[in-house]
């Protein structure tokens, strides 16, 4: 598949399959993640891949009215990132945009691999930090 095929394919689909997640998946996203161009190739985006139970459940919980489709995701990819660890140039505050280009840099690979990835904006912030035990300023 060619990355005009990833783009065109790709949809936020709300009926999931559960499917295997091995390490090599995961390297595979990572990886294209990293890819994504950055500020000075600071890379400030940081993904925690919760697969395994009772962490993945728990995080479930995190979930916003609304998001239930999620509940049979295979995998959550918590994405995190701070201010301080991307360019601020002037007002310009470059580590959302940057996150931002790495995430679907993840997508577009996961689409590749034949697999869902749906953002989910709904939900508690508070929720997920204690699951995924993040540092406060992340």
């Amino acid at each position: 598949m060619n990355v005009a095929e990833a783009i065109e394919k790709r949809r936020s689909f709300r009926s999931l399959l559960k499917v295997e997640i091995t390490q090599e998946l995961i390297k595979d996203l990572a990886g294209a993640a990293s890819l994504a161009p950055s500020c000075f190739n600071k890379q400030p985006q940081r993904f925690v891949f919760v697969y395994d139970e009772p962490y993945l459940s728990n995080l479930k919980q995190s979930l916003s009215k609304g998001n239930e489709w999620a509940y049979n995701a295979s995998m959550i990819i918590a994405v995190l990132s701070k201010e301080t660890d991307d360019c601020i140039l002037g007002d310009r505050k470059y580590f959302l945009f940057d996150t931002g280009m790495s995430v679907a840099f993840l997508m577009l690979k996961a689409q590749e691999l034949g697999y869902v990835a749906h953002t989910i904006a709904g939900f508690d912030p508070l929720k997920v930090r204690n699951v995924i035990n993040s540092p406060q300023d992340l």
